[in-house]
């Protein structure tokens, strides 16, 4: 027993301990969503939703532009500090056109939150169309090599007596 106790203990003090780096998100890119996902999480009082390619999710409590997504055809394009929103289209020289994010109202984001195993959290705020204030809190679910999925933090829509909604983004990475 008396030799038991001594190598225990040069067990228990030889473990090393080391610490990983932050998980290093690289957002970069125009991405499209391919996939969304509305949970519902509070008073389960209507069915969860699943809208894939051709797909529309309408929600008028929303603000603009994530009050109309239609799958594979919203886009979102994300540089190292800025996002742009609301694909308008293309010039004939081939540059994109945003609703939202251009000079001189770009839109910064931060993320925060980040450990070793989790990707953290996305963060921004812009004025919508309608004039409104709008701060989006997204959690990084999976920050893939071409992919992208966001879940945003959740909202009630139908007051305090009403249901949490999440939405769960699926983005697919088509362009610079």
């Amino acid at each position: 027993m008396k030799k038991i106790i001594p190598l225990i203990l040069l067990f228990l003090i030889s473990c090393q301990f080391y610490v990983t780096e932050i998980k290093d998100v690289t957002l970069s890119g125009k991405y499209v969503v391919s996939k969304l996902e509305i949970t519902n999480v509070d008073q389960n009082q209507t069915k969860d939703q699943i809208y894939l390619v051709g797909d529309t999710y309408v929600n008028k409590n929303l603000p603009h532009p994530f009050n109309n997504i239609k799958i594979n055809n919203f886009y979102i394009h994300f540089d190292y500090s800025t996002v742009k929103m609301d694909f308008l289209g293309s010039t004939k020289s081939g540059e994109d056109i945003w609703g939202y994010g251009v000079n001189p109202d770009e839109i910064f984001y931060k993320i925060f939150g980040t450990t070793p195993f989790h990707s953290g959290y996305l963060q921004y705020d812009y004025t919508s169309k309608d004039g409104g204030h709008v701060l989006l809190t997204f959690m990084i679910e999976d920050d893939g090599f071409e992919t992208l999925q966001l879940k945003s933090s959740g909202a009630w829509f139908g007051g305090k007596f009403g249901q949490k909604q999440v939405m769960t983004m699926q983005l697919t990475r088509v362009g610079p």
